[in-house]
């Protein structure tokens, strides 16, 4: 057993599980095993030990940044270790579970509204806020996920090295690797390192239909964490085989599948990058890998409600959705009829 000094040494090193009904040829690099449940502590707990390094930051700042939720969440569970107090912008988009868990490592939240009804990425908006506060409070310090060295750094200099570590000690090799791309950082940082070690492997970035990173019409999109409709200065696509786009539909159909079928629960950018996967990875003649972001856990009034997919026009396939079987148990004394009615639900003779 590991002792680690603080859950901040449990960062990294997450596991690589073979995906065995969807596929037989995809690998997914389970990202949701970071003590924050997604791939952003990663970047968190860089940004903010290289800005002490340098002098950036000090007991006396307060670290606030712009925030989908995921990133905000690692910021904070690192905040908390380290002593800094933090702000965490989000808005009206903001999955009510993530707001939850901000809440309860300590952040003050700050949310940015809208009457627009629509699936409006508002990351602008909270960016251009994040800075203006700057300007008028010095004590604030912005870790920028968007522009920051460290956030690729993060991932070229860990988690692109466990996934080569992984194909030096398997002997399992990957012709190509997915990853969901938002702000740019990962797979610029993956990208970059994965070449150098091995300029045949394909990287292939997963962005939501309506998202413009590889191009393409601007539209709405429901997907958390992925997709932009301005290009991130950490996202570099010299190592960039290519971009391919995902719609919620597909997304969210496959997060609800590898739930049911390979028993990981995953959020909706994994299940964009997966979909692609299983979509496209028989153009490689071999193993592919996933990087997937992060948990479901965060998304269950979301992607895993029947009502809230419903509601935002997602249709699901008749083998993704579970129903809760309800019966009414007044004045019933012999269970026997409700067991018939069992299984005749199962199709099953006991």
């Amino acid at each position: 057993m590991i002792l680690y000094n603080d859950i901040l040494g449990s960062i990294g090193n997450t596991p690589i599980v073979k995906i065995n009904k969807i596929s037989k040829n995809i690998y997914a690099k389970l990202e949701f095993f970071n003590p924050g449940r997604s791939i952003k502590d990663r970047i968190a707990l860089n940004i903010l030990e290289q800005a002490d390094k340098n002098g950036e930051i000090d007991e006396n700042s307060v670290i606030i940044e712009s925030s989908s939720g995921n990133t905000g969440i690692g910021l904070t569970l690192v905040c908390r270790v380290k002593g800094y107090r933090n702000i965490i912008v989000i808005d009206q988009n903001c999955p009510s579970e993530k707001v939850k868990l901000l809440k309860a490592l300590g952040a003050t939240i700050l949310m940015l509204t809208t009457r627009n009804s629509g699936c409006e990425d508002l990351t602008e908006k909270r960016i251009e806020f994040v800075n203006k506060a700057k300007e008028m409070i010095k004590s604030l310090y912005i870790p920028n996920q968007y522009e920051n060295s460290n956030a690729p750094l993060a991932h070229y200099n860990y988690t692109s090295q466990e996934i080569i570590d992984f194909m030096e000690d398997t002997n399992i090799r990957f012709k190509a690797i997915f990853i969901s791309v938002g702000t740019g950082g990962t797979i610029s940082g993956i990208s970059k390192r994965i070449k150098e070690y091995d300029p045949s492997i394909n990287i292939i970035g997963v962005e939501p239909l309506g998202s413009t990173l590889f191009g393409g019409e601007k539209g709405g999109y429901l997907q958390q964490g992925p997709g932009n409709y301005f290009k991130p200065k950490n996202l570099i696509y010299d190592n960039i085989d290519f971009g391919v786009k995902v719609s919620d539909q597909d997304a969210f159909n496959m997060c609800r599948k590898l739930a049911l079928k390979e028993g990981i629960l995953a959020g909706g950018s994994s299940g964009g990058v997966m979909h692609m996967a299983a979509e496209i990875s028989n153009k490689f003649e071999g193993n592919v890998l996933c990087v997937l972001p992060d948990g479901g856990e965060k998304y269950l009034d979301s992607v895993y409600s029947d009502q809230w997919l419903a509601d935002k026009g997602i249709e699901l396939e008749k083998q993704n959705k579970i129903d809760v079987k309800k019966i009414n148990i007044d004045g019933v004394e012999d269970f026997a009829e409700i067991i018939n009615i069992l299984r005749e639900e199962l199709q099953y003779e006991f």
